[in-house]
């Protein structure tokens, strides 16, 4: 999702100033407090005047947004993209996966879209799932096939010190690539997007 939005924040009867961010699978307060919350935990979310309320089992937490803002966040929290969307994939799309997914909901995903198996070096989308340094070797391989309208994928483990971020743009720079984007698939996991370089 992506948004952010310096709020004025009430949590469980306390009020201050600080900066909401309202990512894929939660929602970020910080500044005077900092309070995360799951968006899979919330029991109930709505749109009261300028603010946005979200209640969970642990308290509610009321954001002044405006209210225009508050109804897109609203919409946005009820109407969460798949990690499909995410990856930008289309209906139609040849799709490669490298490796195994590394998260039930992907995994699901990728099933139901046909996606199970193997769609060739020259997908439109190729997912490759990094989960230790040595895998990360296939990059250039795979940079070699890629089309000028495809997309290499890194998927990588979050919060490890033996493959990082850092590691995963060496080997796909490395290999003449630039990336684009990066987003969340699953709690554990993060992607980057790799494309060729425009000439």
């Amino acid at each position: 999702m992506g948004q952010e939005a310096t709020v004025t924040a009430t949590w469980n009867g306390a009020t201050s100033t600080g900066k909401a961010m309202l990512e894929g699978d939660h929602l970020l307060l910080r500044g005077e407090m900092r309070v995360k919350l799951m968006l899979t935990d919330l029991t109930a979310v709505s749109v009261a005047g300028d603010d946005l309320v979200l209640t969970t089992p642990d308290g509610t937490l009321s954001l002044t947004l405006g209210t225009a803002k508050a109804a897109d966040w609203l919409h946005r929290i009820r109407n969460p993209k798949s990690v499909l969307d995410k990856l930008g994939f289309k209906p139609g799309q040849r799709v490669a996966l490298r490796g195994q997914a590394p998260d039930p909901v992907l995994a699901a995903e990728l099933s139901r879209s046909g996606v199970a198996g193997d769609g060739g070096d020259d997908a439109d989308l190729i997912l490759l799932v990094a989960d230790h340094p040595v895998d990360l070797d296939a990059v250039a391989g795979l940079a070699v096939g890629l089309g000028p309208k495809s997309g290499l994928w890194v998927i990588y483990p979050k919060g490890r010190r033996d493959i990082t971020q850092e590691d995963v743009f060496a080997a796909g720079r490395g290999a003449g690539l630039v990336d684009n984007k990066v987003c969340a698939v699953s709690p554990t996991h993060t992607a980057l997007k790799f494309v060729r370089r425009k000439a």
